[in-house]
């Protein structure tokens, strides 16, 4: 159990390194609002892509273009500077970027940096041509490794079983797996179907639901409207108990309090991007939110600042500032505080 006191905003946080369960006090009664230095790092460490056309073959839209992209991945030296910085403050690292973290040239280093600076390293992957090697490496070091749902069903049969084989090859291999299933307007019906007849694999510890959005590859025709009434028969059948955890990323909070009437507000968190959680790209660009990489106003560079000093930044600081008129009389936005900063209409709340 790794203990954190915030001393600049008044907060304690309890975070268990074996299962991820993260406890974080209140502040007379509230929700802490920010933290003075990131929880979650999420470090693109991939350049670029190996899959080539895979993802979007299977009707993936790449929201970084990974497989146009011939940018480095991210240099060993570089990923050890953030990890020092950010030893006794960070919990967790997410691994990722522009393709999939296991097939870094440097995978087995990286995970074992974030051992040494004692920070749980996650990892998610489309799972395409993953080695024995890679699971182990895995199983070993990461805390969870998440598989993107890259397979559909196609007259009731799946159409890649190369992401049922990864899923089965993980579960097998005692790594704690979850799915990231993206919900758009073409997969929601999907996602019904998969729920109401328990066609997701068995062994998983969670299905986490991605919300689509229009960034990079992804196109406004997919993007969920709030008037979808798909999204309440979704939200009844994520809502039921499964054999497996049901997990949204918090793009979805501004429709779970809208829709989601017997999700306790408790397990419902805001948008982390710069109050709990900051992106860095593979060439040492600091994020809000990874979906906000193609944003050149909200950037910094880590090659000449620290951490800490991004994080305090006016980049950032402006960011925390962005609000949304429509929210000012919405008795929500002290849950959902005011939904995506980014400026893109996926909040789905009206």
């Amino acid at each position: 159990m790794i203990i954190y006191k915030d001393e600049q905003y008044g907060f304690f946080e309890l975070f268990n390194e074996e299962n991820g369960t993260l406890i974080r006090s209140d502040i007379e009664g509230a929700d802490p609002e920010r933290r003075s230095f990131p929880e979650l790092l999420d470090v693109g460490i991939m350049g670029h892509c190996h899959n080539g056309s895979y993802c979007s073959n299977a009707g993936i839209d790449c929201y970084q273009y990974g497989h146009k992209q011939n940018t480095p991945h991210m240099a060993l030296a570089d990923f050890e500077k953030i990890a020092r910085q950010s030893s006794g403050k960070v919990f967790q690292i997410a691994l990722g970027g522009a393709g999939d973290p296991n097939k870094h040239p440097d995978f087995e280093e990286i995970l074992k940096i974030c051992r040494y600076y004692h920070i749980v390293p996650n990892v998610t992957t489309s799972g395409f041509q993953i080695t024995d090697e890679e699971i182990s490496l895995i199983k070993e070091y990461c805390g969870a490794v998440a598989v993107s749902w890259y397979s559909r069903l196609i007259n009731e049969k799946e159409s890649n079983y190369e992401t049922l084989r990864t899923v089965k090859r993980l579960f097998e291999a005692g790594c704690i797996t979850n799915v990231h299933f993206v919900i758009s307007s073409d997969t929601i019906d999907e996602a019904i179907i998969r729920l109401g007849k328990g066609l997701f694999p068995k062994g998983l510890n969670a299905v986490v639901f991605i919300l689509y959005k229009p960034i990079g590859e992804g196109v406004e025709e997919k993007v969920l409207s709030a008037k979808d009434e798909r999204l309440n028969r979704f939200f009844e059948l994520a809502s039921q108990k499964y054999a497996f955890k049901i997990g949204f990323d918090t793009c979805f909070t501004p429709a779970i309090l809208r829709l989601g009437k017997t999700i306790h507000p408790a397990s419902i968190d805001a948008c982390e991007a710069a109050t709990f959680s900051m992106y860095i790209d593979s060439q040492m660009h600091c994020h809000p939110c990874s979906f906000g990489i193609w944003d050149d106003g909200i950037v910094e560079s880590l090659r000449a600042q620290s951490i800490r000093e991004v994080w305090n930044g006016k980049q950032f600081s402006d960011f925390r500032e962005r609000v949304k008129i429509k929210c000012y009389d919405c008795d929500m936005v002290r849950l959902c505080r005011y939904g995506c900063r980014l400026g893109i209409s996926i909040d789905l709340c009206q």
